[in-house]
């Protein structure tokens, strides 16, 4: 069988895009293709938002930051009641 236009055979523009078992292969292939791209793209954007809302220092109050400071030796005691007396009414 050679060479038919009418779509029936294996050189036409028939069910598999005219390249026959190639063109369903590289269908297969291409679909798979967009489908990892899209499935690595949802895993990574929902990673980098969860990891925003985990930060510990992201809406931490301000005398706890103070405190985690003096535990950490990053502030003396001095400064820290200077600043807990600034930060309570």
């Amino acid at each position: 069988m050679g060479w038919c236009w009418s779509g029936l055979g294996w050189g036409g523009w028939g069910a598999w895009g005219g390249i026959g078992l190639i063109g369903l292969i590289l269908n297969v292939v291409l679909f798979a293709g967009v489908l990892a791209v899209l499935g690595g793209g949802t895993v990574w954007l929902a990673r980098r938002l969860s990891r925003g809302a985990s930060d510990p220092r992201r809406g931490a109050d301000p005398l706890g930051v103070a405190r985690r400071r003096l535990a950490a030796g990053e502030i003396t005691v001095a400064e820290f009641e200077e600043i807990r007396s600034r930060l309570q009414p």
